[in-house]
């Protein structure tokens, strides 16, 4: 199926593809060269997204929206039926253990896969109705929900199959066809956001906006399951080997992931692009101490891919804060240090930068959607993916939050800032944390004091 998402006149530059092929495979399916423009496929994003359109629709999309009411009212049913059971978070030592050496058959993954799938799809599915209705007036808003229900049809039809080898080969299609779909996301939804605040007049950046809170609470919520239902479907694909394998990995997971060699590459790929804009780049100094073997490099069993794309966020953002603060002595501008920490129970990578600083109240919106603080074009607004829309720190905080982890900021005004990247060193304690739907939930679509529980605990058992 070819997709086109036409947005205005703006053309996504080649390391845009690169470094979001890097997000969603991992470092080491990086290319050699950043201009390799013939391994990747085009797609274009503009500023508009009230032109969104397929060139050839999914059948899966004619025959979830049938006007057969009896498929409508089937369908119905299996949304509320599976939105009212409660997805099962999943440990790393958990995906290690069933991916491993003495991985579960490929039969036992499917039976537990299909049903969880159709789970998470379905409170995902439900949350979408209940976003405000100033987004779900927008195009790509109902392009978005489209592809999920068909996504859910689809997975719907393994429902009562067994894993026969004829479907273990069309279940991996399924699979790899619901990666392919739901690709554009993210750029889908902050184009809808960003259409929206135009046309009311929105400043989304506003504390005191209630469709501010709203939004990010909905937002949060839609990119967690995204970030779930990818950690499930390349997991299983690449432990299988429906993908390319990583060698040394579990799936996505590396049983012993060398923190500063991902943040060494993250560095490299950012400083590529800082030099295309600058002509220059920052230093790094690494340093790390790991207190529980201190003869030892700081590794834990983590997923590199995630980590990478946190750390690529903040070294960028530290890079052209440090090149715009110093322009004045280009040729002698600070170094940023980094500093990796590991404990029992934590690993903290601390990336520090003298680039001025931010204000406190500016600190306080940097992990909101759509704030941004890059007007022009730069290192945050030609070559980064979604830079411009700020969802480079807010995304980067949920790979951080998904399993158990964390992103904080120091800033000192007319300094730097420092930031915190918190990840479970222990593969018990980080547990895939995921929105949980609840017929009382939509409450807290426009108030946020609500006490319900709607997240997965780390005390949930896998079914």
């Amino acid at each position: 199926m070819t997709r086109k998402i036409l947005l205005g006149n703006k053309c996504v530059s080649i390391n845009k593809l690169v470094h979001y092929h890097v997000c969603e495979h991992g470092p080491s399916k990086q290319f050699s060269n950043l201009n390799q423009t013939a391994q990747l496929t085009s797609w274009k994003i503009r500023t508009n997204l009230r032109e969104v359109r397929e060139v050839n629709p999914s059948p899966w999309v004619s025959r979830c929206f049938s006007s057969n009411s009896d498929d409508q009212k089937h369908l119905k049913e299996k949304l509320s039926h599976y939105s009212q059971l409660s997805p099962v978070p999943m440990s790393i030592a958990e995906f290690v253990e069933r991916g491993g050496k003495d991985k579960i058959p490929e039969e036992s993954s499917y039976n537990h896969l299909v049903g969880e799938v159709l789970v998470r799809l379905a409170h995902l599915i439900i949350e979408l109705q209940y976003l405000p209705q100033e987004i779900r007036e927008e195009d790509g808003f109902n392009y978005l929900y489209s592809e999920y229900m068909s996504s859910f049809s689809q997975v719907l039809q393994f429902e009562d199959k067994s894993p026969d080898p004829t479907t273990l080969r069309q279940w991996s299609k399924v699979l790899k066809d619901s990666k392919k779909r739901h690709a554009d996301v993210v750029p889908v939804m902050a184009s809808a956001c960003m259409n929206m605040k135009t046309k009311y007049g929105i400043k989304l950046d506003a504390e005191d906006c209630a469709l501010t809170r709203s939004i990010q609470y909905c937002l949060d919520r839609l990119y967690m399951s995204r970030i779930s239902l990818n950690m499930l479907t390349n997991q299983h694909l690449m432990v299988y080997g429906h993908v390319d394998t990583i060698e040394n990995q579990v799936g996505v997971i590396h049983p012993s992931t060398d923190i500063e060699s991902v943040v060494t590459h993250a560095y490299q790929n950012s400083k590529f692009l800082c030099e295309q804009c600058y002509l220059t780049s920052p230093d790094i100094h690494i340093t790390s101490q790991n207190s529980t073997s201190p003869t030892e490099r700081v590794a834990v069993p983590q997923v590199p891919s995630h980590i990478y794309h946190m750390v690529f966020e903040i070294m960028k953002n530290a890079m052209q804060a440090i090149i715009e603060k110093h322009i004045d002595q280009i040729d002698e501008v600070p170094a940023i240090k980094v500093f990796i920490c590991q404990s029992n129970t934590d690993v903290t990578i601390r990336v520090s930068d003298l680039g001025g600083g931010i204000s406190r109240d500016t600190t306080d919106k940097i992990f909101k959607y759509l704030y941004t603080t890059s007007p022009r074009a730069s290192l945050t607004s030609e070559t980064v993916p979604l830079s411009g829309l700020g969802y480079g720190l807010p995304l980067a905080r949920l790979y951080a939050r998904y399993f158990q982890g964390d992103i904080r900021v120091a800033s000192y005004e007319g300094h730097g800032t420092d930031v915190y990247v918190y990840l479970q060193a222990l593969a018990g304690d980080a547990v895939e944390r995921l929105p949980v739907w609840s017929p009382t939930s939509c409450s807290k679509m426009t108030a946020r004091s609500s006490p319900i529980p709607d997240w997965t605990s780390k005390s949930a058992n896998l079914r």
